[in-house]
């Protein structure tokens, strides 16, 4: 059956129709008619699976990754860099006027990067030992499957990075680890490593298990180990990757970094962007956006405190709200490096202390980053009975931002909408969204 390619879906699959029924085609490109074969029917779309491209897209490339087609992590390798950012900016009007009913020509070009490749400062990949060799494997399980794929090297990565897994593996392998049992609850399930500038934070996800001293003292060995944690993680079914109990074997407690200006510590539960050359570029966005000076700004899901010392210089008081303690602990000391006498943080969920701020307090700015669920029902309430005069929302995920801007619309107007590529040759799209209130 020969299906012709109209739009790109969410993740970044190609969408057909057959009999006016969507058919999503992962490895499909728009423009392109494509042999395929339905696979899963449902009651209002369908899947199929590429047989064969009839017709290409002129922006088809082939992919440099070897295992591209099988990870699934990187769908849109098989475009060139320009059609990826057409097809993101094209996916993010798709929810903001399916969602929200918001006029596209209110998003502004993508902000692309100069790197499309060796781009990611961290790295989390599950290891499995091979039945046949017997050695450990860091790789991927292919989504929706149980299937796990090695990855010899991944050129999302920065380079960087991929050496120190490979060295890491190799020690682990020296001291034949096993994997993870579920029932005895010992082994290891996780490699987590994140890299600045040649230094580097390595947390080993683990079971019940003492890690050998002589395995610890040849990880702390390797060329930029600065910080080295294992992390005891015994739930079976969980999307959490690190355990509850974190145990420091070496090194530093944080992994230190400079970014932009800014002195910075982050431990290894702490979030940060990504994508290094890109953070910087969405962080300047959001200070163009608050245009200051402020009264007061308070930050939600502050995390590390980046954004908030970011805009030390925009306001006379900044207050960031984060409910991971790990995090609010590194904002602290991240102000007090960066002699940021403005600006405090507070460990506590965001919607329920910012409404207690908002009644207490008048609100020139509130900057939301959520994760890629969006923002609660409780935020947005209190977004609304604040009547805060400015709103600069940070968003990983533009179908829960159109959910959230079809509430907030009502009582906001949207004056700016930034998409910015953090993630080249994947389906995910970074947008920042100014709002003024309407009735101030």
């Amino acid at each position: 059956m020969r299906v012709r390619i109209e739009k790109m879906g969410i993740n970044g699959e190609g969408i057909g129709y057959i009999n006016k029924k969507p058919v999503f085609v992962p490895g499909a490109l728009v423009e392109e008619e494509v042999d395929i074969e339905v696979v899963q029917q449902f009651k209002t779309y369908a899947i199929g699976k590429m047989k064969r491209v009839a017709v290409f897209s002129k922006h088809r490339v082939k992919p440099k990754c070897y295992v591209q087609g099988r990870c699934q992590a990187c769908s849109l390798m098989t475009a060139d860099a320009d059609a990826q950012l057409e097809y993101k900016r094209d996916l993010l009007k798709q929810s903001l006027i399916k969602y929200a009913q918001i006029n596209p020509r209110l998003i502004e070009p993508m902000v692309g990067g100069e790197q499309s490749f060796g781009y990611r400062n961290q790295c989390k990949l599950p290891i499995v030992k091979n039945k046949e060799t017997g050695v450990l494997e860091s790789g991927m399980y292919i989504p929706n499957s149980n299937y796990f794929l090695p990855i010899e090297h991944c050129i999302i990565h920065e380079p960087d990075i991929e050496s120190m897994r490979k060295q890491i593996m190799k020690v682990l392998n020296t001291y034949k680890l096993r994997t993870y049992d579920y029932h005895q609850k010992r082994g290891i399930r996780t490699l987590i490593i994140r890299g600045f500038e040649g230094a580097f934070q390595v947390t080993l996800v683990t079971g019940e298990d003492k890690l050998p001293e002589s395995m610890i003292e040849e990880l702390m060995a390797l060329p930029g180990m600065v910080s080295l944690w294992q992390s005891i993680h015994t739930i079976k079914k969980t999307p959490d990757i690190f355990g509850k109990k974190m145990i420091l074997l070496g090194g530093e407690s944080r992994l230190p970094f400079v970014f932009d200006g800014l002195k910075l510590q982050v431990s290894p539960r702490s979030f940060f962007q990504l994508n290094t050359e890109q953070a910087k570029k969405l962080y300047h966005t959001i200070r163009e956006m608050v245009k200051g000076p402020k009264d007061l700004i308070v930050e939600a899901y502050s995390g590390i405190g980046a954004i908030s010392l970011y805009l030390k210089g925009q306001a006379k008081e900044i207050i960031g709200i984060e409910s991971i303690k790990d995090a609010v602990v590194n904002a602290a000391q991240n102000a007090k490096m960066n002699q940021a006498d403005n600006v405090r943080f507070i460990c506590a969920d965001a919607g329920e202390k910012l409404t207690y701020i908002a009644k207490k307090r008048k609100l020139d700015m509130v900057i939301v980053d959520p994760p890629r669920t969006g923002l609660d029902d409780v935020m947005l309430e209190c977004l609304i009975r604040s009547k805060v005069k400015e709103i600069i929302y940070v968003s990983c995920n533009p179908a829960t931002l159109g959910k959230n801007l079809d509430v907030l619309c009502n009582y906001y107007k949207v004056e700016r909408i930034v998409p910015i590529d953090m993630f080249p040759n994947t389906q995910h799209v970074e947008t920042v969204v100014l709002m003024s209130r309407k009735d101030k």
